[in-house]
Formats: C-alpha cells, sequence, structure tokens
C-alpha cells in the first residue's frame, strides 16, 4: 500500500511556523520506537490552544502511551491527561464493555494543548512510552504560534435576540459580513434561530449557544446541486461556505461548545435513550419519502395541507421542505432530495470544526464538497435515527482528518463519495483520509466509501477508533454504472463491538439507494474496491439479520466484477455469523481467527464464484479454497453439430480437484455462456442459438465449490452443419424507434392524469425498438448516430454515450442475424440531448486598471469582460478593501444575481486622500438546469422546470491604490 502521509496543512501565513526535524538523542537500550510526523493540522489553533497530532512508528506493539513536551518540559501524555469528545466513550469502552481484554487497544495520538498565551510560539515534541514505562527518543519537533486576540463580532450587537421566537438570520448575516480577516464571529449563549447563512473567508465562527435552523423552507434557497451535472434539485444548507471558485475560499473554522439544529425531524416517542457513557442521547422519527409529510395528498389539482401536528408527519424543516417542492409540482421521491443538509461546505481550501454538536439535520449533517485540507476535531454528531443524516461527508475532496469524535447517526457516520457515472470518471479521486481515535456508534456504516465512486476514492489510513452497534464498520457500497471505486484503504487497530447490520466488513457492488434521484451517464470502467488492508483489528457480537461478518458481493450483471487483492491479517472475530464471499479475487487471510460462529454449522467460509484466495494460519480454512481444478494433458473436447446446424453438443473428459469439480464454464468464441458463474455441473453441455455453416471456437474450463476456475482447459472448433444462412432478418410490423419513457401515475399529477415523460441526458440517450426475427437467430442490432456507427446492442435497447449536450441525433437501427445477414429498420429517431450544465467560473484574461480622478477621493475602475462556459456573464461585484459595494437594499449572497454594476467599468467614490485601497472585481454567470416537475407534467414538456443559478468568480483581478494627495493631478501633468 501507498504509505499514507497527511499533506503539507495550509495554514495562515505568519501564524504558524514549522520547525525542522530534530536530531533526536539516542534512547535508552529497549525503548520504544519515536513517534513520527508530529504535527499541527490545519487551523486547529487559535489564540490559547494549539493541537498536535502525530503517526505512529512503524513498530508500534509495545507502545501503551505517549507523552507531550512543550518547551523541553512533558505537559502530559496522551492517554491520561486528553479530555477529547471520544476520550470518555473509548475508557468506558474498555472499562465496561471489554471486560475480558478481547479487543485491540487503541492508541491515542492526538493532544490540545490549552491555556496557551496570544500570538506566542512555543516548541513541541512527543515520545513513545512502552509498559515498563521506558520512553523513545523524540519526534521531530514543530513550532506552533496562537494567535494575536481576534476581534469578535458578536450577533447580539448586530440586533440577534436570545430565546425569543424571531429570527436572527439577518442579524448573524451581518455579523460575518462586518468581520475583518482572521476576526471571530461569535453566537454567544442561548438559543438563536436562523436560515441559511454565508461564511466567508477568513474567519471563525464560534457557536457557544444553540442554534436553531428555521423551520420555514423560504429560508433556504432551493437552487443547489450536488454535482455540476446532478439532476436533482436540493436546497442550500442552515451554514454554507460556497464557491465553484475552487479554492477560492479559505481558512474558515466552525468551533465552539455549542450545538447547531437543524430542526429537520420530530423526536421519537422513546427519546431520550442513555448512551453507554451515562449520557442522553435524543432519539429522532425515521423517515422516509411518503411519512416525512404524513397524509398530504393530492386534491382538487393541489397538494392538500400539511398538518406538522399529525403523529402521521415525522419531519419538521424536512417535512416543510418536501411539502414545499410537491406544491411546487416534484412528486414525493423528487420533493424528498430537496432537504437541506445541517453545515454545506462547498470550494474551500482549509475548514476547521472544533467542539460543536450537531443535531437533526433535515439531510445529511456536514457536508465537504470539492475542499481541501479539512479536519473534523472532537465533535458529536447526535443525528440517530433521522433518514440520510450521515455524520460527515467529504466528496470529491482531498487531504483530510477527522479525528477524537463521537459520532451517532440515522445514517453513516463518517462518509466518502467521488461522483457519478462517466462524469466523474477524468475527476481528482477523493483522497488521502486519517481517520482516526473516533468512538462510531450506531451509524449505518462506520467508515463508508460510496455509493458515489465515479472518480476513485483512495489513500486512506483508518486506525484506533472503536465502532460500536454500526450496521457496519467498514463500508464500501457501489453498483456497476457509478465507476470507480475504492482502493489503497489500510484499516487497523480498531475494535467493532455489537455491529448488528449488513456486517462488519462490506464490500458491494448490488447497491441500490431507494431514495436516489440522480441520472448520469454510465461510466465505461466498471466499478470495483480492491488493494484493501484489515489488520491488527477485533470484532464481537454480531447481531442483525444479514447474518454474514464479512461480505463479498461482486456481480455478474455487466461481465464478472471481482472485489480483490483484500487482505485480512491478525483479525479476531468472536460470536459473529460466517463470511459471504462472492466474485471474491485473490483474498487474503493470515492469522485470521473466528471463534462461536453462529450460523452455517460453525463454519465462518461460506464461499462461491471466487478465486485465488489464500488461507495462512486461519481457522477451519477451506481444503479447497487454493487449489484450482487439474486438467489431465490428454483432455479434449468433442463438438458434434445437430443436423440442423443450430446447436452444438459438447463432451469432455473431467477435470480432477482436491475435494471435486463442481461446475464447467463454457466459452463461445471468448465468451462466456449464460450468466451464471459456470454453465453446467456435468461434462457435457448443448449449445443452442448457433446459425449453420459457421465456424465456432468452444472453450471449456472447470471450477470447484468456492469458485477456483481453471484457465488452461481444453478447446475445439466446430463447424456447424447445414447451408449458410442468406436471408436477411424479418422486421416486425412496427419499425418504429422511440425513447423510453417514465410513468407518471395519475396520484402525482395536479391534473390527475397519468403521463408519459421522457428525461434526456446531457451526455447520453436511450432508445428501444420492437425485436426483429430471424430462422436462425438475431445476434444483435446496429446503432448509428447521425450517419456513424456508435455500438452493437445485443437486445432491443441501447444507451447511446459519449454525446455531446443540447445537440440533436438522428439514431438508425439495424437487424443482425448469427449469420451475419443485415437488415435496417425503415424509421428513425430524433432526439435531443439536455442543454448543457455550466460548469466553472467566469474568468478574465487581464487585469484590473485603476485611476485616480481629479477630486483625489474617487477612483475610476475599468476591466476587460470576463467569459464563461455555458453560461453566460450578467454582471460584476466590485469590492473596496473586502466590502462589497452593494446597491441600496440589496443584499449579496454566493448564489444570488445581484451585482453592483453589469458594465466593466465603476467609479467608486467618497473615498478618503491619504488612505489605502484595493480595489477587486468578481464576475457572475448565469446559467440553466432543468427541475423535475412531475405533477406538472401534462402543462410543462416532460414535466421539466428550467432553474436559474449564478457562479460567482471567487476570484478576481484587483489593485492597490495609495490615495496620496495631489497624485491625479501629478499623474495628469505626466501624461502632457
Amino acid at each position: 500500500m501507498k504509505k499514507f502521509r497527511v499533506g503539507s496543512s495550509i495554514f495562515l501565513i505568519l501564524l504558524l511556523v514549522f520547525g525542522s526535524i530534530s536530531s533526536a538523542p539516542h534512547a535508552e537500550t529497549g525503548a520504544p520506537a519515536s513517534p513520527e510526523h508530529l504535527q499541527i493540522p490545519t487551523l486547529a489553533f487559535d489564540e490559547d490552544s494549539i493541537t498536535l497530532v502525530w503517526e505512529k512508528p512503524k513498530n508500534y506493539r509495545d507502545i501503551v502511551d505517549f507523552n507531550v513536551y512543550m518547551n523541553g518540559k512533558k505537559i502530559g501524555s496522551s492517554l491520561q491527561d486528553n479530555s477529547g469528545t471520544a476520550k470518555t466513550y473509548i475508557d468506558n469502552f474498555y472499562k465496561n464493555i471489554d471486560k475480558d481484554d478481547f479487543h485491540v487497544k487503541v492508541l491515542i495520538h492526538n493532544f490540545t494543548v490549552e491555556h496557551l498565551k496570544p500570538n506566542k510560539s512555543y516548541e513541541f515534541y512527543v515520545t513513545s512510552v512502552n509498559a515498563a514505562g521506558v520512553e523513545s527518543a523524540p519526534s521531530n519537533k514543530v513550532t506552533g504560534k496562537t494567535t494575536p486576540v481576534p476581534e469578535v463580532f458578536n450577533i447580539v450587537d448586530f440586533g440577534a435576540t436570545p430565546n425569543d421566537n424571531s429570527k436572527d438570520t439577518e442579524a448573524i448575516q451581518a455579523a460575518i459580513d462586518a468581520a475583518t480577516p482572521g476576526a471571530k464571529v461569535v453566537i454567544p449563549e442561548g438559543k438563536f434561530i436562523s436560515g441559511a447563512i454565508w461564511l466567508k473567508s477568513d474567519m471563525t465562527l464560534q457557536v457557544d449557544g444553540y442554534l436553531l435552523g428555521s423551520s420555514n423552507p423560504e429560508d433556504y434557497s432551493r437552487n443547489f446541486w450536488v454535482y455540476d451535472y446532478s439532476t436533482d434539485e436540493r436546497s442550500y444548507a442552515l451554514i454554507n461556505a460556497h464557491t465553484y471558485d475552487y479554492g477560492s475560499l479559505k481558512n474558515i473554522r466552525i468551533v465552539g461548545k455549542g450545538t447547531i439544529d437543524g430542526n429537520g425531524w420530530k423526536q421519537d416517542p422513546n427519546s431520550p435513550t442513555i448512551d453507554e457513557a451515562g449520557n442522553e442521547l435524543p432519539r429522532l422519527m425515521a423517515g422516509n419519502n411518503s411519512k416525512v409529510t404524513g397524509d398530504v395528498t393530492v386534491e382538487n389539482g393541489k397538494m392538500s395541507p400539511l398538518d406538522l401536528a399529525s403523529s402521521n408527519t415525522y419531519g419538521i424543516l424536512a417535512a416543510a421542505q418536501t411539502y414545499a417542492a410537491q406544491v411546487d409540482g416534484m412528486n414525493a421521491k423528487s420533493a424528498y432530495s430537496t432537504r437541506s443538509n445541517l453545515i454545506t461546505v462547498r470550494g474551500v481550501d482549509g475548514m476547521y470544526y472544533e467542539g460543536i454538536t450537531q443535531l437533526n439535520p433535515s439531510f445529511h449533517g456536514i457536508v465537504n464538497l470539492h475542499s481541501k485540507n479539512i479536519v473534523v476535531n472532537g465533535t458529536t454528531a447526535k443525528t440517530y435515527d433521522a433518514n440520510n443524516a450521515d455524520g460527515f461527508e467529504f466528496g470529491d475532496s482531498q487531504n483530510i482528518m477527522v479525528f477524537n469524535n463521537f459520532v451517532d447517526t440515522g445514517d453513516d457516520a463518517i462518509n466518502f463519495a467521488a461522483g457519478m457515472g462517466q462524469a466523474a470518471a477524468g475527476e481528482e479521486p477523493t483522497g488521502e483520509a486519517w481517520i482516526f481515535n473516533n468512538y462510531i456508534r450506531e451509524g449505518h456504516g462506520g467508515v463508508v466509501t460510496g455509493s458515489h465512486t465515479g472518480s476513485w476514492i483512495q489513500d486512506f489510513l483508518i486506525e484506533d477508533n472503536i465502532m460500536y452497534k454500526t450496521d457496519v464498520g467498514l463500508r464500501a457500497k457501489t453498483n456497476t454504472p457509478m465507476g470507480g471505486g475504492a482502493r489503497e484503504i489500510l484499516f487497523r487497530d480498531n475494535a467493532l463491538e455489537g455491529i448488528d447490520g449488513d456486517g462488519p466488513f462490506v464490500f458491494t457492488s448490488s447497491y441500490e439507494d431507494a431514495n436516489a434521484a440522480i441520472q448520469y451517464e454510465p461510466a465505461q470502467q466498471i466499478s470495483q474496491f480492491k488493494d484493501i488492508k484489515i489488520e491488527n483489528s477485533t470484532v464481537r457480537n454480531q447481531g442483525g439479520s444479514k447474518k454474514q461478518s464479512i461480505l463479498v458481493q461482486g456481480n455478474s450483471d455487466v461481465g464478472e466484477v471481482y472485489h480483490e487483492n483484500i487482505t485480512f491479517k491478525d483479525v479476531k472475530f468472536d460470536n459473529v455469523f460466517s463470511t459471504n464471499l462472492s466474485y471474491a479475487k485473490d483474498l487474503k487471510f493470515i492469522n485470521v481467527s473466528f471463534t462461536n460462529v453462529k450460523d452455517n454449522n460453525g463454519n465462518p467460509w461460506r464461499i462461491s464464484n471466487s478465486t485465488g484466495l489464500a488461507f495462512e494460519n486461519a481457522t477451519v480454512a477451506p481444503r479447497n479454497a487454493a487449489v484450482k481444478p487439474h486438467w489431465s494433458e490428454n483432455a479434449k473436447v468433442q463438438a458434434e453439430s445437430s443436423e440442423d446446424g443450430k446447436s452444438v453438443t459438447l463432451t469432455w473428459d473431467a477435470a480432477s480437484d482436491d475435494t471435486g469439480v463442481t461446475g464447467y464454464t463454457i466459452y463461445k468464441n471468448g465468451e462466456k455462456v449464460g450468466s451464471k458463474y459456470t454453465t453446467t455441473n456435468q461434462p457435457s453441455f448443448t449449445v443452442s442459438g448457433l446459425t449453420p455453416a459457421k465456424e465456432y471456437t468452444f472453450k471449456i474450463e472447470a471450477a470447484d465449490a468456492t469458485g477456483n476456475r481453471t484457465s488452461d482447459g481444453p478447446k475445439a472448433n466446430v463447424t456447424t452443419a447445414g447451408s449458410a444462412d442468406e436471408t436477411a432478418p424479418v422486421l416486425p410490423a412496427n419499425t418504429e424507434l422511440t425513447e423510453p419513457t417514465t410513468s407518471i401515475p395519475a396520484i402525482d399529477s395536479f391534473s390527475g392524469k397519468g403521463a408519459e415523460v421522457v428525461y434526456p441526458g446531457f451526455t447520453w440517450a436511450s432508445v428501444e425498438w420492437e425485436a426483429a426475427g430471424d430462422d436462425t437467430g438475431i445476434a444483435g442490432y446496429n446503432v448509428y448516430a447521425n450517419g456513424k456507427l456508435h455500438g452493437f446492442a445485443t437486445s432491443n435497447k441501447y444507451t447511446l454515450l459519449n454525446l455531446q449536450p443540447d445537440t440533436t441525433y438522428e439514431v438508425k437501427v439495424e437487424a443482425v442475424d448469427l449469420a451475419g445477414n443485415k437488415k435496417p429498420y425503415n424509421s428513425s429517431l430524433q432526439l435531443k440531448t439536455a442543454v448543457p450544465y455550466a460548469f466553472g467560473v467566469p474568468s478574465f484574461n487581464s487585469g484590473l486598471r485603476a485611476a485616480i480622478r481629479k477630486d483625489g477621493k474617487s477612483v475610476s475602475l475599468s476591466w476587460n469582460p470576463a467569459t464563461a462556459v455555458n453560461q453566460e456573464v450578467i454582471g460584476y461585484r466590485v469590492y473596496v478593501n473586502g466590502q462589497p459595494i452593494k446597491p441600496e437594499g440589496v443584499t449579496f449572497t454566493p448564489i444570488n444575481g445581484e451585482k453592483t454594476t453589469t458594465e466593466t467599468n465603476y467609479t467608486v467614490t467618497g473615498l478618503k486622500q491619504g488612505n489605502v485601497y484595493t480595489f477587486k472585481v468578481e464576475a457572475v454567470g448565469r446559467g440553466i438546469k432543468y427541475s423535475k416537475r412531475e405533477r406538472l407534467s401534462d402543462v410543462i414538456p416532460n414535466g421539466l422546470e428550467p432553474v436559474t443559478g449564478y457562479r460567482w468568480s471567487g476570484s478576481g483581478p484587483s489593485k492597490t491604490i495609495h490615495l496620496i494627495p495631489g497624485a491625479a493631478l501629478s499623474a495628469e501633468a505626466k501624461s502632457k
């Protein structure tokens, strides 16, 4: 595996200086190895604290603790003096749950140094400590510097009022807008209610009180799209840091001891429960797209009223947002996707979370998209069992640390995504993630890769975590059209207890999300999971109805798809179900023990359709798992054609195996016959559907019970009997080509009438037709687009890929029989792909020009027009010393189209002579996306409504001017 390294952190310049690696003194004989790569994570410091993290050395088995030194003096140990959020639960786990020391002991390798002085440098190093108390030589040394005391912008000073029912959105946003670089916006103690707010670069949002999301859906804009190519419209979050100009937003911190409550769902009647450390945990209603709004229906051409007080209505904001979208014309499933996250970050370089508690999101919890250098440290997530309430999401993001958190969620705890289908194939992988020292409970998956895997998820180190009562520990999920997958993952030194869902370890290509609404072009490369190591981990007391301790589930729906090169080493299972391995390849089980297997007659192994498995010192290792069947040197295949030449009967000498051959796979001209792993369990088979007077090559491969299959089986060539077929296929009576439609049932229509609609793809389109006939059989169909052969369909359905958006194609089809005779259909289909989606932001090709006017108190600015892709540039915002110039009464947000000017010049007035001013210009692009309105499909073409979106260039040309008295007159004199 590629050695994991946390990338260079992005720090605020002048706030932190790294020390060089020191030459450590010789350690005492018998001392443990020194810790490695001591560092201060991105933005993990403020005016009075600095957080340290470090990696374990390569040889760490004798280490039990780490000592932390500041300025040469010991200030504590990570095990004894760590008061992090997860530490209390980790200590309780070993004291009250793992009483017999079954589980691996996690090492704590993070430490927060508190009570420091502002704007001061400190030098740190750490040492390893073994059970005898012997210390190692020091690690590398780092120098960290606290920040100066920041300027504080308290939202109360901007009009926010605690503990009442008024909304404080404007006051909170005003404080954020007024904050100077490096400042802290404080939400103090007390309860404050807000709709969507927007963060900016170089700021800290400190939540010390209780921030409650408004329950009014109008307080959250609904033109948010997860990906540029997304087809499901969503709502923006309660807290947003947003730009499509990736990286132009920088260095944002969300910290504090307070709570951020999304107000998404009602409390479960059984709420709260008491967790294993004696603390109360809220329980939320486990809703879905029907239960969220209760009993609403279409009545007299509109939605019946929403009754939030009804016991059948599970949602609050989730219900209101879903209902509002249905009123606008969406059906229940599409409307359900419009719910907002608690926090959504897009395009930020340097994002830090610490201390906050997240509660009750309408959709997901904290979502980071297209961002880099993200740290989540010491937070609490209490979102169980709200539907889709993932704790932390990272999509298309890199260089991630997640440590010291308590996570109890209604969906996946820590989830990673990498886009969908072919559109994601060329994007940068999601990766370089370090996940450690977390206490994860009661989520669908502890650490999860997928289901969006299109551009690959890779380079993970997951270590020293406790996973308690989660459905799955390590969860890898995808489906074959998604593409990509996950690879280069090391999962080590983790303790899993009470896993009660799909199993402790899951790798599946058969994942389906009942609420998924995004359509996308299928990937050309089939998704899979590979190059994964699970080491030195323990699993005990598995429950649930999905009876498998390890699930590996590839498939054969589009060719055989294996998950491969997964190694389990030094892993203990106790009181668990047996494994369930299918389409697994080159898996290794080294020092893997099972005790008290609860099913399969105590045998831990259920294996099928798998090959190349290796077992070394593993419990009850299958005898036949590592040995392929064997063909004798004289093995032959006899092939006999039927008289009509439409079938061939094959017989062959049986292969041998140490435990017995269980099946044979037959290949015709290199392609497998049938969809199953083996074609027959007998040494003979009749292959039908052939054509007369045609030569075929058949090959036979043998498989054993686990699926080990030979590759050197016997083969035979045969020419079928009969006369060559020279007759073209027979076309059906109806030769019309059509696009597949989606049925809108009457119940999902305001008119009470059903409809058939077409949802065009951006770069793909599907067609179908009635099948042709032939006396020898149809091989398939040639599909042409604008006169060029696009591909070959083996059935009467076909999806054209790699098309251009907003383009009309004439599609024709030609039937081909088994003998190669062709017959074109006598009709064609005109189809048009969807209009192209916007991507990127407007860009400038030159700088900003600035001239001081004669009065010395105004500056004329001018710039070249910005350009954009698939969007119209409609205007510009002008900034002076970081503050925008707004027309009176206008609000600027990162997603609206309000602007300073539509021209490429602007004069800034009212300046003061002698001052220095920095001017900056940003441009906005306006693009169109089409959103589903199924209930209006009888009045809107295909039920698709155009939705306008705006993309601001976070970067833009700038100029700094010193208004020296007389400068304008001097410049004028020089020009003469």
